[in-house]
C-alpha cells in the first residue's frame, strides 16, 4: 500500500532526473526511471500520464525559476537580490545532473510550448521584476545588465574557470553588472 502519494512521486521525478541527465530526455528509457525509483513502470505511468509529462515536470525543475522567485519573494533589492541568484544558481548547478539537464531544457523550448515559455518568463518578465528591485526601474539598460549577469553564470557553471574561485567570480559580476548599469556601459 503506497502511504505518502506525495514521496512516490518525488522519487519518481528524483530518478527521472537521473537517468535523463545521463541519457538524455528522449533516448532514457521509462524503465530505467522505474527501476532508480524503486516502483514499477505502470506507477511512472500512474503519475505521469506520458513520458511527455515527465519531461516536461524534469525540464521546468532544472530551470532556476525557483531560485530567482525565492530570492524575489526575499524582499532583498540591489546587489543582494543578485547576491541570492548568484548564489542559488551556482549552488544549484555545481551539481552535474543539474547542469546537464539544464542543457537540455533548454534545448526543448522549440519542442514544448511549456518549456519555452518558462524561458520566456524567466527571461522577459523575472528579469524585468529583478531589474527594478536591483536599478529601482525596469529599462532596457537593465535587462541587458541581467541578460549579462544570467550569460555570465551560465558561462561559469559550464567551464567553471581554475582561476577564480566562486565567491571571488560571483562578487565580480555582481560588480561588474551593476558599475556597467551606473555608467551607462551595461557589461
Amino acid at each position: 500500500m503506497i502511504r505518502d502519494r506525495g514521496d512516490v512521486r518525488e522519487r519518481i521525478v528524483s530518478a527521472a532526473m537521473k537517468v535523463f541527465s545521463r541519457y538524455g530526455f528522449f533516448k532514457a528509457p521509462v524503465h530505467l526511471i522505474a527501476k532508480e525509483a524503486g516502483v514499477s513502470k505502470g506507477l511512472v505511468f500512474w503519475y505521469f500520464r506520458s513520458k511527455q509529462e515527465l519531461v516536461i515536470e524534469v525540464a521546468k525543475r532544472s530551470l532556476p525559476l525557483e531560485i530567482v522567485d525565492s530570492c524575489l519573494e526575499s524582499g532583498l533589492s540591489g546587489e543582494k537580490i543578485l547576491e541570492c541568484i548568484g548564489k542559488g544558481y551556482l549552488e544549484k548547478y555545481r551539481d552535474p545532473v543539474q547542469r546537464n539537464l539544464l542543457l537540455h531544457a533548454m534545448a526543448l523550448e522549440t519542442l514544448y510550448k511549456e518549456i519555452a515559455e518558462e524561458m520566456n518568463s524567466l527571461c522577459e518578465e523575472r528579469i524585468d521584476k529583478v531589474a527594478e528591485r536591483v536599478f529601482g526601474k525596469p529599462s532596457i539598460k537593465g535587462k541587458v545588465a541581467l541578460r549579462a549577469f544570467f550569460g555570465g553564470l551560465m558561462c561559469y557553471t559550464l567551464r567553471r574557470p581554475r582561476d577564480i574561485d566562486e565567491e571571488a567570480f560571483l562578487k565580480d559580476l555582481i560588480d561588474i553588472t551593476v558599475a556597467g548599469f551606473r555608467n551607462g556601459t551595461a557589461p
